[in-house]
C-alpha cells in the first residue's frame, strides 16, 4: 500500500514519515508534499491509498484537497486530517466532504495506528465489495444473453397468451427491451444451408457447432458494427440465429435489408458456408411477434424452392418476375424478354430504362452513350450464343456507336435502344421456342423430377431460361406460379400414394420431396383441408 502525508511544516511531516512504523500495517511507501496542490499531482499519478493531511495550508487547503481528489477519485483510498484544537469546524467539514477520520495535534502514534487499521480495514471491505460487484456485474453481462434467449424463445415459439402479457411485458422492461412491444420491429432468421449434411458426415458434430457459433458471431458483430437502433439476437430452438430489430426510423426497411445482405456476405467470407435468411415486419404488438415468426419460418422454407444463399421477404421472391415491368439490368433476363415477351412487353419494359441509366450514376452524356453501347452488346453477345445469325454488330460495333452518339437526350436514346431490342425480337420470331414449349419442357421435367430438391433455378436451368422469366411464363401461361405448381404435382401424387398400405406417411413426405414431415402435413392440409393421416382414414385405411 501508498501513503501520502501533507503538511507545510517540515518538521511535522519528515517526523511523521520517519518517526512511524508504516511498514507494521502493510504501508511499503510514503510520500510526502508540502502543499495541497503538489499533493493532488501526486495523488493523481501515484494513487495513493492512505492521505494523511493537515487542514489549514498556504495555498490549498486540506479541505480542497479532499474535495478535489473526490471529485476525480471517489473511492480506493481514505482521507485522515490533522487538526488542532480549534478547528472542529473544518474537521466537520473535511468529514462532510469525504474524510474518514481526524487525530489532533501534536499526533498520538498509538491512535494514528487504531485509525489506520480501521482505516485500511474498510478499504479492504471496499475493495472486496468492488471485486464482487465486477465479477457479479460480468456474470450478469455473461448471463444476459441467456436470459434474453429464454424470453425470446417463450415470446416466438408459443402461441399468445393473453393472460401473460403482463408479466412478459414486464420482463421485456426489465431488460430494456419493451421497444418490440412500442413500435415497429423487424424479425429475421439467419440458418445454414445443408447444415444436416455437415451434421451427418462422420466424425463432422464439432463443425457443426464451430458454424452455429461462426454465424451467430458474424451476424452480432455486423449489427453491433452498422445498426444503430435496438436489437436481440438469440438462437432458436431450431439451431437458427433470430435477430429482432428496432425499426422507427425512415428507410429502416431498406437499411435492415442491406445489412441482412451483408450479414450473408460475412457469413461467406468469414464462415465459409452458405446461409439463407428471411424478414418479417412486426407492428409493435405483443400478440403478433409470434404469429410473425412463425411466417418468417414459412418464408425460409421457401430456400427449398427458389434456392438458398440470399435474404427473402414476406414480399416473396417472384415480387420482382410478377411486376408489370421487371428490371433491364440483367443481359440475360433482356435476352429472355426479347425471346418470349412480345413487342408490347419489350415496350413496357424499357419504361425502366430510365431507373437503368440513373443506377450508373452517370452526369455527362458521352458516359451515358458508353454505358448504354456496352449494355447493347452484352444483350447482343448472349443473343449469338443462343443462335442470333446477324454479326455485323461484332464485325463493326462502330456502326451502333455512331448511332447512339448522334443523340443527346435520355428519350432519344431509350428511342434508339428500344429500336435495336425490336430489331432483335424480330430476329428471334423465327428462332426461339414458343413461351408455350418452355412450360411443356418445365412441367414435363417437374413430372419426373418432383422427388427432387427442386428449385426456380434448378428448372430454369435445365429449359434454359432465367428463373424470373420462368416465373413469369408460369404466371402468364399456367395463370399459377412456379411453386403453387409444383406444390400442386406433389400433393397430387401423395394423395395416390395415401392410398396405398405400404407407403408410411414420412416416406410419402420424402418420396414426393419434402424432407420434413411437419412441413409436408401442414402444405396438405392447406390444399385439401385434411391433414395426410385424415385423408388415408377417408380411403378406408387404418392408423400407422
Amino acid at each position: 500500500m501508498l501513503a501520502l502525508i501533507v503538511d507545510d511544516e517540515r518538521e511535522i511531516r519528515e517526523g511523521l514519515r520517519a518517526g512511524f512504523s508504516w511498514s507494521d500495517y502493510g504501508i511499503e511507501e510514503v510520500l510526502t508534499a508540502d502543499d495541497g496542490d503538489t499533493a493532488l499531482e501526486l495523488a493523481r499519478t501515484q494513487r495513493p491509498d492512505i492521505i494523511v493531511t493537515d487542514i489549514r495550508m498556504k495555498r490549498m487547503s486540506g479541505l480542497q484537497l479532499i474535495k478535489a481528489l473526490m471529485e476525480q477519485r471517489p473511492d480506493g483510498w481514505k482521507a485522515i486530517v490533522i487538526s488542532g484544537y480549534d478547528d472542529f469546524e473544518m474537521v466537520r467539514q473535511a468529514m462532510r466532504l469525504g474524510a474518514m477520520d481526524y487525530i489532533l495535534k501534536p499526533i498520538n502514534t498509538d491512535e494514528l495506528g487504531s485509525i489506520l487499521t480501521h482505516a485500511i480495514s474498510q478499504l479492504e471491505e471496499e475493495k472486496a465489495d468492488r471485486e464482487n460487484r465486477e465479477l457479479l456485474n460480468v456474470q450478469i453481462d455473461n448471463a444476459l444473453p441467456k436470459i434474453k434467449g429464454e424470453l425470446m424463445r417463450e415470446i416466438m415459439e408459443h402461441e399468445y397468451d393473453p393472460y401473460r402479457e403482463t408479466r412478459i411485458v414486464h420482463r421485456l422492461k426489465t431488460l430494456h427491451m419493451d421497444w418490440m412491444v412500442t413500435g415497429p420491429s423487424v424479425v429475421m432468421l439467419f440458418e445454414a444451408d445443408d447444415l444436416k449434411s455437415v451434421e451427418n458426415r462422420k466424425g463432422m458434430r464439432r463443425e457443426k457447432e464451430l458454424i452455429l457459433f461462426g454465424i451467430g458471431n458474424v451476424v452480432k458483430q455486423t449489427w453491433e458494427e452498422h445498426y444503430l437502433e435496438s436489437f436481440v439476437l438469440y438462437e432458436d430452438s431450431k439451431q437458427r440465429w433470430v435477430v429482432v430489430l428496432q425499426c422507427t426510423r425512415s428507410g429502416g426497411i431498406a437499411i435492415i435489408e442491406e445489412l441482412g445482405n451483408l450479414c450473408l456476405q460475412n457469413i461467406r467470407d468469414f464462415v465459409k458456408v452458405k446461409a439463407s435468411a428471411a424478414l418479417c415486419m412486426i407492428s409493435g404488438i405483443l400478440a403478433e411477434l409470434h404469429t410473425r415468426y412463425a411466417e418468417a419460418e414459412e418464408i425460409l422454407e421457401q430456400k427449398a424452392i427458389y434456392g438458398g444463399d440470399q435474404l427473402l421477404t414476406s414480399r416473396g421472391w417472384e415480387q420482382e418476375s410478377e411486376q408489370e415491368n421487371p428490371p433491364i439490368t440483367n443481359p440475360e433476363e433482356v435476352l429472355d424478354l426479347i425471346r418470349y415477351g412480345t413487342e408490347a412487353d419489350i415496350h413496357a419494359a424499357m419504361n425502366r430504362f430510365y431507373e437503368l441509366v440513373h443506377s450508373w450514376s452517370h452526369t455527362h452524356i458521352k458516359d451515358i452513350q458508353q454505358h448504354i453501347f456496352e449494355w447493347l452488346l452484352a444483350i447482343f453477345k448472349k443473343a449469338a450464343q443462343w443462335g442470333w445469325p446477324e454479326q455485323s454488330w461484332q464485325r463493326n460495333p462502330m456502326v451502333l456507336w455512331d448511332r447512339l452518339e448522334r443523340y443527346d437526350t435520355l428519350d432519344s436514346l431509350r428511342e434508339q435502344a428500344e429500336s435495336s431490342l425490336l430489331e432483335l425480337s424480330r430476329d428471334f420470331a423465327e428462332l426461339a421456342s414458343s413461351p408455350g414449349q418452355i412450360i411443356q419442357e418445365a412441367e414435363k421435367y417437374i413430372l419426373h423430377h418432383f422427388a427432387d430438391n427442386l428449385t426456380l433455378q434448378s428448372v430454369a436451368a435445365e429449359v434454359h431460361v432465367t428463373p424470373v422469366w420462368l416465373s413469369k411464363l408460369f404466371k402468364k401461361e399456367k395463370k399459377q406460379t412456379f411453386l403453387e405448381y409444383l406444390t400442386e404435382v406433389r400433393i397430387e401424387n401423395s394423395k395416390v400414394m395415401l392410398g396405398e398400405v405400404q407407403y408410411k406417411i414420412y416416406q410419402i413426405s420424402s418420396l414426393v420431396g419434402y424432407k420434413d414431415p411437419v412441413h409436408f402435413t401442414k402444405l396438405f392440409k392447406k390444399r385439401t383441408g385434411w391433414t395426410p393421416k385424415e385423408y388415408r382414414r377417408m380411403q378406408g385405411i387404418a392408423d400407422e
